[in-house]
C-alpha cells in the first residue's frame, strides 16, 4: 500500500534588516578644531624674494595636512563599503538558489509559447493573404506589411488586431496603385517621346537619324511634354547642321555659271503672233536646300517670270 507523504508547510520568511548602524563616528571637531588652529599661522602670508625658499616649506606642510586626511578619506570608504559589498554577494548567492528552479521552467514554458506565438502567427498570415487577395496587393507589396509585434501577445484582441490588418492592406494598396500609376504614366510619356523622335528625323530628313534608346533618358522623360519636345526637335536640329556641314565640306567648289547673252531686241510682237509665247515647266529633281539661292540666281538671270514649288 502507497503511503501519500505530507511535505510539511512552510512558512514564508520575508528578507528584512536585523541591525543597521550606519552612523560613523569620527573625530571630525577635534580635526577641524585643529586644522583651524594650525593654518592660522599660515594665512595672508606674503612671498618674497627673501623667503621664497620658507615658504616652499610652509607650502609642503600645508599640502602634507591635505594628503593625510585624503588617505584617511580613503581607508575610511574602504571600511564602509566592505558590508556593502558582502551584502551584494549574498543576495546573488540567494539568487542563485532561485533561479536553479526559475529557469528550468522558463525554458519549459517557452516552448509553449513559442508554439503559441507561431499559431497566431500563421492565423494573421492567413487573415492577410485572404484580405490582400480580396484588395488585389500583390505579393512584392505583402512583403512590405509593417508586422506591429503586440499582435502576438497574450492581451491582444483578435477583433483589434483584424482592424489594425484592414489599415495596413488599405495603407498598401494605396502604395500599389500610386506605383503603378507612375509607372503607366512613364510608358506613355517614353511612347509620347518615341513619336516626337519619329516626327523629328522625318522633320530634318537625318540620315543619321535620332536613336529613342539613346535619346530618351530618366532626365528627359522627367520634363514637360512641351520642354521634352522641344529637347528631341532641338537634338535633331543639331545633327542636321552637322550634317550639312559635313556636305558642303566634301562637295567639290561649284564654279560660277557663265552669263547669259543678252536677249536680242525685237520688235513688238504682232496680234497673231501668241502662239510663239509658251509657259515653260522644268522639274529640277532632288536639289540641296543649300543651292536653293544659287539655283533661283541662275534663273533669275534668264530674265523671264518663275514660280518655285518644293516637294
Amino acid at each position: 500500500m502507497n503511503e501519500t507523504k505530507t511535505l510539511p508547510v512552510l512558512v514564508p520568511v520575508e528578507p528584512k534588516l536585523l541591525s543597521f548602524d550606519a552612523a560613523l563616528q569620527w573625530n571630525y571637531a577635534d580635526i577641524e578644531e585643529y586644522l583651524k588652529a594650525v593654518t592660522e599661522r599660515y594665512r595672508n602670508l606674503v612671498v618674497t624674494d627673501e623667503n621664497v625658499e620658507d615658504m616652499g616649506k610652509v607650502k609642503r606642510e600645508v599640502v602634507s595636512l591635505r594628503t593625510h586626511l585624503q588617505k584617511f578619506e580613503r581607508a575610511t570608504k574602504t571600511k564602509l563599503k566592505k558590508p556593502v559589498d558582502d551584502f551584494t554577494m549574498q543576495c546573488r548567492d540567494l539568487y542563485q538558489i532561485i533561479a536553479a528552479v526559475e529557469e528550468p521552467l522558463n525554458a519549459q514554458l517557452q516552448i509553449y509559447e513559442d508554439r503559441r506565438i507561431a499559431d497566431v502567427k500563421t492565423q494573421i498570415q492567413r487573415e492577410i493573404a485572404a484580405k490582400a487577395q480580396a484588395l488585389g496587393v500583390r505579393d512584392a507589396y505583402l512583403e512590405q506589411v509593417a508586422w506591429n509585434p503586440k499582435w502576438t501577445n497574450k492581451t491582444a484582441k483578435w477583433s483589434e488586431t483584424v482592424v489594425e490588418i484592414d489599415h495596413e492592406l488599405v495603407r498598401l494598396k494605396a502604395v500599389q496603385q500610386a506605383d503603378d500609376d507612375r509607372e503607366q504614366l512613364r510608358r506613355d510619356r517614353r511612347e509620347m517621346a518615341r513619336m516626337y523622335v519619329e516626327q523629328a528625323n522625318a522633320a530634318y530628313d537625318l540620315h543619321s537619324p535620332l536613336q529613342a534608346e539613346e535619346i530618351l533618358t530618366d532626365s528627359l522623360l522627367s520634363q514637360g511634354l512641351a520642354e521634352m519636345k522641344a529637347a528631341i526637335f532641338k537634338a535633331a536640329e543639331n545633327i542636321k547642321a552637322i550634317e550639312d556641314a559635313a556636305v558642303q565640306q566634301a562637295a567639290p567648289p561649284v564654279p560660277p555659271l557663265p552669263p547669259l547673252p543678252p536677249l536680242p531686241k525685237a520688235e513688238p510682237p504682232a496680234e497673231n503672233v501668241s502662239e510663239d509665247y509658251k509657259d515653260m515647266i522644268i522639274t529640277i529633281h532632288h536639289v540641296h536646300m543649300g543651292d536653293y539661292d544659287r539655283v533661283c540666281a541662275a534663273l533669275d538671270q534668264l530674265s523671264y517670270p518663275y514660280d518655285v514649288a518644293l516637294r
